[in-house]
């Protein structure tokens, strides 16, 4: 009996549930209200676990999901502006070209795809380029923020190891809500 306890210990139930035990890149999410827009970030989280992650694991010059797992999503409630764009509300997958000097940060319409794997340039809404600064302290894991909202405006900050990326989001929180009242006084 005891030998027979453990082989189905071992090898478990046919159908055994997987142990709760933490993800190398868990899955998170932030969301940021800007004036009546809501913006959300989900991504996993890859941590940097004595890797070298600029240049080695996230090369220079490919496309990267930015992130773990699938491509991270960008949603907008509302219109906005990605650089000099203006993008429609809805959910995106932010893709970026990282380089030593300057990143390539994407939206691309097919939000919902695995890596950077299935990456369509065809399907890209906007693009803008960015600056890299260094951190003060290293960051472990990767993590978005946003920083500096206003009712006009908020930065969506990718942080990770001793890079810091920032992007910026606008919208016209005034335009939209003198639609709002419109439709309300009708």
């Amino acid at each position: 009996a005891l030998t027979l306890a453990a082989a189905t210990f071992v090898a478990g139930p046919a159908r055994a549930e997987q142990p709760d035990v933490p993800k190398k890149s868990p899955h998170a999410r932030v969301e940021q209200q800007v004036g009546v827009t809501t913006f959300a970030i989900e991504y996993g989280s890859p941590a940097v676990r004595g890797r070298t992650i600029w240049g080695e694991l996230v090369p220079w010059g490919q496309v990267w999901r930015t992130g773990a797992n699938a491509a991270t999503r960008l949603s907008a409630s509302r219109e906005f502006r990605f650089g000099d764009e203006t993008v429609p509300a809805g959910t995106y997958a932010l893709f970026t070209i990282p380089g030593q000097k300057s990143w390539t940060v994407i939206l691309n319409s097919k939000a919902d795809t695995w890596g950077a794997f299935e990456y369509d340039a065809s399907k890209d809404v906007a693009r803008i380029e960015v600056k890299p600064t260094a951190l003060a302290e290293k960051r472990e894991r990767m993590t978005f923020v946003f920083s500096d909202a206003t009712d006009d405006s908020v930065h969506l900050d990718l942080e990770w190891e001793k890079v810091r990326v920032r992007i910026p989001l606008r919208v016209d929180t005034r335009a939209h809500v003198m639609a709002n009242i419109a439709a309300a006084t009708g």
